[in-house]
């Protein structure tokens, strides 16, 4: 029996704290390779190409993915398609879905689109003209050709993509879950050594992902400010990188808490590292479901998160963290005193983040579920 033939397409992946990188990721490395072959179409980039060869997925480039909707990427995918003898195509974000929906039209292959936290009607990153041609494809690819499935990563998630379009499916929902991997990679001994200096004298509070708009990082800045003022002895970390980095230095330093917040930048393989962290924070305007949440709850790290994205249904029903109103920076305030100022609670949290990861989300779940749903939608 032939492998059934599976095409992400995606744009934006950098391979530096990406959540869809990350779910991709999470695919290529477990994948049944007796019985499922993954390509992959994306803009480019030297890391990601080699780090997704490596796991035995074919690449093909389409720097057009970078343009707005350029035909050139309507043609490359039409003859990626075509020449491989692909069975399912598996769009990831916007541009990416409308393309291949559009594609699909003539090509009528099985489709999946994958959301991740984002649609149309609070998308930052489009314009209000730039929404209208998107719904306008939207409508067209649903009357023409229906989407066949729509996963989703939470269940947050499914109520805000349904609440926003009728159009589709009713979506999946699935959760991405960790691996417990055991073994950890080699420490870098400069970020070691720098951490174990900032633990022995403060709780470190991580905050963990790129460095643009949606993150909100100017928030958590607030927020230490204010604990400061305060006399607590924290210090936040930002690990990450992106298009803000000198402006959110220039507010550390308005604020004058060059000794309480540090600037990390990317940092490779950040599970060697949760065990210099009292506790990790979000303060996102949107998430999917990120990895960072299931990265502290596996190293025993609670969690403050906003009502968005998944956070809640996750936090919440396994007891491993809190949850504050979006926005609301004196509500995360009082949070984090509750757990600087309670160190049976911060341990409690993190226990019961490490049991819910244990029991209930490993990777290898979400990997038959996904699995699941391309064996079905080829056999149906």
């Amino acid at each position: 029996m032939k492998p059934i033939k599976v095409c992400h397409i995606v744009n934006l992946i950098t391979g530096q704290a990406d959540g869809v990188y990350t779910h991709l990721k999470s695919i290529f490395r477990n994948y049944d390779k007796t019985k499922y072959e993954h390509f992959l179409i994306f803009q480019g980039g030297e890391k990601v190409e080699r780090e997704v060869q490596a796991l035995g997925v074919k690449v093909f480039i389409s720097p057009s993915l970078n343009k707005k909707l350029s035909l050139r990427t309507f043609v490359d995918l039409y003859h990626f398609v075509k020449t491989n003898e692909i069975d399912i195509l598996h769009a990831h974000m916007i541009k990416p879905y409308t393309i291949t929906g559009l594609v699909n039209i003539f090509l009528r292959r099985k489709f999946i689109f994958n959301y991740h936290g984002l649609f149309l009607k609070s998308n930052i990153y489009y314009s209000a003209t730039q929404k209208i041609i998107y719904r306008l494809n939207h409508m067209i690819i649903s009357l023409i050709r229906k989407v066949n499935i729509v996963l989703v990563p939470s269940e947050r998630s499914k109520n805000l993509l349904i609440s926003e379009t009728r159009f589709f499916p009713e979506p999946i929902v699935y959760y991405n879950g960790i691996h417990i991997d055991k073994k950890h990679n080699e420490s870098n001994p400069l970020v070691k050594s720098k951490l174990q200096e900032i633990r022995d004298n403060s709780f470190i509070i991580a905050l963990i992902g790129r460095l643009e708009i949606d993150k909100r990082i100017d928030r958590a800045i607030l927020i230490i400010k204010e604990l400061v003022k305060k006399q607590k002895k924290i210090h936040l970390i930002v690990f990450g990188d992106g298009s803000l980095r000198n402006k959110l230095q220039e507010i550390v330093d308005e604020f004058e808490l060059k000794k309480n917040v540090t600037l990390f930048g990317y940092v490779e393989e950040m599970k060697n590292y949760y065990q210099f962290f009292d506790i990790v924070l979000f303060t996102s305007d949107w998430e999917g479901m990120p990895l960072t949440m299931w990265e502290a709850m596996v190293n025993e790290v609670p969690l403050i998160a906003p009502d968005v994205g998944g956070f809640k249904e996750i936090l919440e029903k396994n007891n491993c963290g809190l949850i504050y109103e979006p926005g609301n920076i004196m509500d995360a305030e009082l949070k984090l005193i509750q757990l600087l100022d309670d160190v049976q609670l911060r341990k409690s949290l993190g226990n019961n983040g490490r049991v819910a990861v244990e029991t209930k989300y490993s990777e290898e779940k979400f990997i038959q579920q996904i699995e699941k749903v391309y064996e079905d939608l080829v056999n149906k």
